[in-house]
């Protein structure tokens, strides 16, 4: 894995984070969770449950059944459209370089 892989990933770490983070009580499903979504269909799901996995094992957030919930809560700088926009546009050219 090179470099730029490993920074597409932790970017995209950090967007699933927010996104979290900017969702009602700090939780969603998985079915809902829209930057793991895009990861999965950009990336491949193995690659979205990988991210997800280091997530887990990180701390950061935990799974309880269907949801997905934040551990360590912050304030993000952005909005939710933003946070999706921005991880949208990390995926979508990461993929064409």
């Amino acid at each position: 894995m090179s470099s730029a892989d490993r920074n597409l990933l932790a970017s995209l770490a950090l967007h699933m984070l927010e996104e979290l983070a900017l969702r009602r009580g700090n939780r969603v499903k998985v079915k809902y969770w829209k930057t793991y979504r895009l990861a999965e269909f950009w990336l491949g799901s193995d690659v979205a449950q990988a991210v997800l996995k280091r997530l887990v094992e990180g701390g950061y957030v935990k799974i309880e059944g269907a949801y997905v919930v934040l551990l360590k809560p912050f304030k993000p700088s952005k909005t939710l459209n933003e946070v999706l926009k921005s991880a949208y546009n990390l995926l979508a050219t990461a993929r064409r370089q």
